[in-house]
Formats: structure tokens, C-alpha cells, sequence
């Protein structure tokens, strides 16, 4: 359910989601993947966006692998192939071809070393995350150091992205450096993950070249947790977007939440506070607050999650946009999930 301002006027939406994930062992060293969505999606949000079923395609797939198989005002049936490789592995080395999801991301929320699919960290439905559709080459010099070459045609004329990473553990840390070319453009970047005494430190940061340096794009995310003795768990993150509104807005529609991999907050300075407690053995909770100054956007995100049974959960989510427009700081939207989701 989706709430204005006032948490008057919903708008209710309902989505049966199916996902089959297969996978084939003709040899000990290769293997075939395959994995299929469907989702059904009905209720007042399909008939107030227009070309709904539109939007459900993932534009970095250049294989268009998505059949509509319903689509009315109402109601929509959507299926779409989301995986579709074949890998072979050889002692240290190893190579994927097809439709694969390229995930070089180190930190939770925001992901600049993900160049090839941004992941959108409000869609909370869609743990398994896109695919592209490309090649991969993977190499183990040894334990410590190893590379990958990746391509990914996106059907795009200028879209295309090659990029090779390097991967390797020193001063006890989990690096990795990355070059390569983003839609005709170069990009650089490097990522770690580590430790400082008992907590958690990670981060990303990438740059894309542009012929224009006040149009280049630079994005840098920091990210540390920590988990207390007594069960709590803290998690804070922050991000840089040098191209990121940085002032108060008159239309909430200027905030572009269609996130990509330029694109991963459309603000300049984000902070992110996430703690989490498992109450009961069957129950947990979760709450996450993130602030952006400047345009002082909030968005609050608290969930709470039961397991049924051992393959049954239940989740409620809350979702709350609140921003300063026209000098006023004020509530945009709220939102209500509840998910049962079965694992069988």
C-alpha cells in the first residue's frame, strides 16, 4: 500500500512473484545455469503508471529473453530468463559465457564497483539481483591474487563495458583494482574490505572520464559495522556523488531513484545508520535511516521479519520519503509491504 503525506489517498499494488533457479552437471567441470522470474502484478499502481509492463525489462540485457504474457490496465503477467550460461572450469582458471550476473560490489547499500548493473538497495524483493548478458574470464595466479576480464553487450550502440579486475589480500585487507571502458568512456576504481580491531571496514570508489571534467562522475562510499555482544548489530554508511543534488528542490519528481551505476543516490552526501536485533529465535528487526543534507531528503526503513517454518517467512516493511521542498520539510510518500515468501 502506498500512502500520501497525510497517510490518506493509498494506492494498493499486489505481486505474486515466482523465481525457479536450475542448474545442470553434465561434467565435473562444467556446468549450465538457467533461471526464470515470473511475476503477476494487479491493483490500483499497474493502472496509474502508464506502459507498466515496460519498465520491467532490464535495459543492460541485450537479449530480450521477457515475454508479457497479460497486460491490461490492471493486471500484468511478466516472465522474463534472468540467467542463462554455461561455465567451464579447468584447475585455476575458469569461464562463463551468457546471460550472468557480474557482481564486483564490496559494501551493502551502495555499490560503485558494480559497474555493470547498479543494484537499487529499496528493491528488497530482488536478492538474486540482475544479469547481463556477456562473457567472463577468471584466473587464480594463487590463494591471494586473481583476475577477471569482463565484456557485457547491452544492445546498446554506446553502452557496451569491458573492464578487467584485479583481486588481492594484503595487510590483512581484501582489495581489488578495476580499469576499464563504461559506454565509451574510461573508468578506474578499487575496492577493500577489512577490519579495524573487532569491526567491520569496507569501501568503494570508481570514477568515469568524461570530455568534460565538470561532467566526469565520482563516486565514493565508506562503510563500517560492528556486532555487540548482546545481539545488536550497527551498520553506518556514507556516500559521495560529485554530479548528486545538493540544494533544496520544488518537485519530488527531481529525485531520480531509478538508480544505475552514475546514478547509485541521485544526492550528493548520503549517511546511512542501519542496527538490527533478533528478538526471538523466530523474530528479528531492522531499521534504517538515511539523510542527505543539503536537499535534505530522509528516508526511514524499518522491517521486521518471523519465520513460519523453516521455509516459510513473513515480512513487513515500511518505507517513509520525507524532503524539503519550497523551504518546507515534509512527508512525499509512505509505503507499506508485507511479503510471505515460501523456498521450496
Amino acid at each position: 500500500m502506498s500512502f500520501d503525506k497525510n497517510l490518506r489517498n493509498s494506492i494498493s499494488n499486489n505481486l505474486l512473484h515466482h523465481r525457479l533457479n536450475v542448474k545442470w552437471k553434465p561434467t565435473s567441470k562444467l556446468t549450465t545455469t538457467g533461471e526464470f522470474r515470473t511475476r503477476l502484478f494487479w491493483g490500483e499502481e499497474v493502472n496509474s503508471i502508464p506502459e507498466f509492463a515496460m519498465q520491467l525489462r532490464n535495459d543492460n540485457e541485450k537479449v530480450n529473453l521477457q515475454k508479457a504474457w497479460i497486460q491490461n490496465k490492471s493486471l500484468v503477467l511478466h516472465s522474463n530468463i534472468e540467467r542463462l550460461n554455461i561455465e567451464y572450469r579447468e584447475n585455476n582458471w575458469n569461464v562463463c559465457l551468457g546471460r550472468q550476473r557480474i557482481n564486483w560490489g564490496v559494501t551493502t547499500t551502495w555499490n560503485p564497483n558494480d559497474i555493470f548493473n547498479a543494484f537499487n538497495f529499496l528493491d528488497f524483493d530482488y536478492e538474486e539481483r540482475p544479469g547481463v548478458d556477456g562473457g567472463k574470464f577468471q584466473y587464480m595466479f594463487n590463494n591471494s591474487f586473481n583476475t577477471q576480464v569482463v565484456y557485457v553487450h547491452t544492445g546498446n550502440r554506446k553502452g557496451n563495458v569491458a573492464a578487467v579486475k584485479y583481486s588481492l589480500n594484503k595487510w590483512q585487507y581484501d582489495l581489488q583494482l578495476i580499469t576499464g571502458w563504461y559506454k565509451e568512456h574510461i573508468t578506474l576504481g578499487a575496492g577493500w574490505a577489512g577490519n579495524i580491531k573487532d569491526a567491520g571496514f569496507k569501501g568503494e570508489v570508481q570514477y568515469f572520464f568524461r570530455d568534460n571534467d565538470s561532467t566526469s562522475q565520482f563516486n565514493l562510499t565508506l562503510e563500517g559495522d560492528y556486532m555487540f555482544k548482546n545481539g545488536w548489530y550497527i551498520s553506518t554508511g556514507f556516500l559521495f556523488n560529485n554530479n548528486g543534488l545538493y540544494q533544496p528542490i520544488s518537485n519530488w519528481n527531481n529525485i531520480n531513484l531509478n538508480l544505475s551505476p552514475e546514478n547509485i543516490m541521485p544526492t550528493r552526501w548520503n549517511f546511512m545508520v542501519t542496527t538490527a536485533k533478533e528478538i526471538t529465535p523466530l523474530l528479528s528487526a531492522n531499521l534504517s535511516l538515511l539523510y542527505s543534507p543539503g536537499t535534505n531528503l530522509i528516508i526511514l526503513l524499518p522491517s521486521f521479519k518471523y519465520n513460519l517454518a523453516s521455509n516459510l517467512d513473513v515480512d513487513i516493511i515500511w518505507q517513509s520519503f520525507f524532503v524539503e521542498l519550497k523551504k518546507d520539510f515534509e512527508a512525499v510518500n509512505h509505503r507499506i509491504f508485507l511479503r510471505i515468501k515460501w523456498s521450496f
